[in-house]
């Protein structure tokens, strides 16, 4: 048997901690949840009600400890990443949600096939990264909320560290996305969510439409770097389409 990495420090909310079976031997979806930067599994927990009954919710933990308290994915931040994040640590970040992803179906009892991610300012960064690196099988993650986030451009640059972890378009064929940026956002500027709404569709542009992902971008126009009500009811919306 190979030797399987430790999963990733995380926590399961108590009322999606045990899926629902709509039908006789389903698994339930699995939802994970990747917080920002200085946060800890903690932050983001009660946000698992925003998924469906029935939905595994699982909150990781980053693998680094942020200088000012909790944790992060990678050195700097999404609007200034320093330069060791764009060499190895975003990579190594996305491959430890890779291997939680592995062993989630023997460890949480979920679907292989039913996994979503919701990613929070350096979490949508890494939950981009996810998408656009190359699985280890196919259908590996079934759709994603990259919120607040950044798409690295170095992921579409193949002369990049994280270029070359690129993925084929087909990989995002039928995978639904929900990227929202609040207008007067003084942490990440609206300018990169619009910028990854760009680079996304160039991406998919050049796959001459094959291929594509379905990207539904909303930039919040009078919210700041938070989760308002707004940014809930759309997650909220997404959740309940595509996991019910």
């Amino acid at each position: 048997t190979p030797h399987r990495p430790p999963m990733l420090t995380h926590r399961l909310h108590p009322e999606r901690a045990v899926g629902g079976r709509s039908c006789p031997g389903a698994a339930p979806a699995l939802l994970l949840l990747l917080h920002g930067t200085g946060d800890t599994e903690e932050g983001l927990l009660p946000l698992a009600t925003l998924a469906p009954e029935g939905t595994v919710v699982a909150s990781l933990r980053a693998p680094l400890r942020a200088p000012y308290g909790g944790y992060r994915w990678f050195e700097g931040y999404s609007s200034a990443p320093e330069p060791r994040a764009l060499e190895s640590s975003i990579a190594a970040a996305t491959d430890m949600l890779f291997d939680f992803i592995e062993a989630a179906p023997e460890a949480l009892g979920t679907d292989p096939a039913r996994v979503y991610l919701l990613g929070w300012s350096q979490g949508a960064t890494i939950a981009w990264s996810a998408l656009l690196s190359k699985w280890p099988r196919p259908s590996f993650i079934a759709g994603a909320l990259a919120l607040s986030g950044r798409l690295m451009p170095e992921l579409l640059q193949p002369s990049t560290p994280l270029g070359q972890r690129a993925a084929p378009r087909e990989q995002l064929r039928g995978v639904p996305v929900l990227a929202t940026h609040g207008g007067q956002d003084m942490v990440t500027p609206v300018s990169f969510g619009q910028a990854n709404a760009r680079l996304f569709a160039d991406w998919q542009r050049g796959g001459e439409g094959k291929g594509e992902g379905s990207l539904s971008f909303h930039e919040l126009p009078h919210d700041g770097h938070q989760f308002s009500r707004k940014c809930q009811e759309l997650a909220h919306d997404f959740l309940s389409q595509h996991l019910a």
